[in-house]
């Protein structure tokens, strides 16, 4: 003890295994995630190959009916190839929209990916680090032998307390992408009540291009923040993954009808883009619900890690101080 202040001597090599055991519980961690994020980023890349294909798909049926064939010749028989056209020009511009968001997607997962590595990569080696704290030790040990006695105690407190400080960074981590994801859902909540308004309107009082203009507008900028939900939702899983506590879901958000309410301004039409817009907030809604109660389960585990950390550190200090 110091003469002087009255604390416990420091013990480098002790602080360094601390740091050690944090540094390994966070890069444990992090491969956590890098396994989330591959299995996502394959099932992504299979749903753009996919929506690659149904474009081609789509694509096909414009060009036949574009073209002099049967097709064409039977659809103006029965008066209806303007229609049987527009429907199939409107289809392909919903996978074209499908495709682009699919292929956001993959190029998302893949820069997550190359980020998490990259941090993982940032540890160096962290065995090494540890044999060199452990020899420190035992030559603190060497130069003070009535240390000897508690010394396998403050071993073990400085490598559960590292390990401990780890979690509450991961779960810290955790908490914000929570957080991040909240708020953007209720962005997003706030513009489809916008546009469900419109969407009434639409339907029922006629709605004309003023109504059509203003759906459009909150369902293009709802769109906006559920991508950037979905893409904090997609981080959120991978966090809670090494924490483990099970993902709250994406909202997997597709054109929402725009394409077809803009080709077919008819009651069907805006009976279907209205039915989406009340599927796609209740989905929120159900999000939240459950980002709510996930977030209060990382405040249990936040409160109970810190607890956890505090007895730790009273622990090392009775011990230091020599009181067993």
């Amino acid at each position: 003890m110091s003469e002087q202040t009255g604390e416990p001597p420091a013990s480098p090599a002790l602080a360094e295994l601390e740091r050690v055991a944090q540094a390994r519980r966070e890069r444990d961690g992090l491969r956590t995630q890098v396994d989330v994020v591959r299995q996502r980023l394959e099932q992504e890349r299979a749903a753009a190959s996919a929506a690659a294909e149904r474009l081609g798909a789509e694509q096909r049926d414009v060009e036949r009916l574009e073209s002099m064939s049967m097709t064409r010749i039977l659809a103006g028989l029965r008066g209806s190839r303007s229609g049987d056209l527009d429907r199939e020009r409107a289809e392909a511009q919903a996978a074209e929209y499908a495709v682009a968001e699919a292929r956001s997607r993959v190029a998302r997962e893949e820069w997550d990916l190359g980020s998490l590595e990259e941090r993982i990569a940032g540890f160096g080696d962290l065995d090494a680090r540890q044999r060199d704290a452990l020899a420190a030790r035992e030559a603190e040990i060497g130069a003070d032998p009535g240390a000897a006695e508690t010394s396998e105690r403050l071993t073990a407190v400085a490598d559960e307390a590292g390990t401990v400080r780890g979690e509450l960074t991961e779960l810290g981590e955790a908490t914000a992408a929570a957080r991040e994801a909240d708020a953007r859902l209720d962005q997003a909540a706030q513009l489809l009540g916008r546009a469900d308004g419109w969407a009434t309107y639409d339907t029922f009082l006629g709605g004309g291009m003023l109504g059509d203009m203003a759906k459009h507008q909150n369902l293009d900028r709802a769109a906006v923040h559920m991508r950037e939900a979905d893409a904090a939702l997609a981080r959120l899983a991978a966090e809670l993954a090494d924490v483990g506590i099970g993902s709250v879901g994406e909202i997997g958000i597709t054109s929402m009808s725009r394409a077809l309410d803009v080709w077919f301004d008819n009651i069907f039409s805006d009976w279907a883009v209205k039915n989406r817009i009340g599927e796609a907030a209740a989905r929120v809604a159900q999000l939240r619900s459950a980002l709510a109660a996930t977030g209060q389960e990382l405040g249990r585990r936040t409160a109970a890690a810190r607890g956890r950390l505090a007895s730790l550190e009273a622990e090392r200090e009775r011990l230091l101080r020599g009181g067993g």
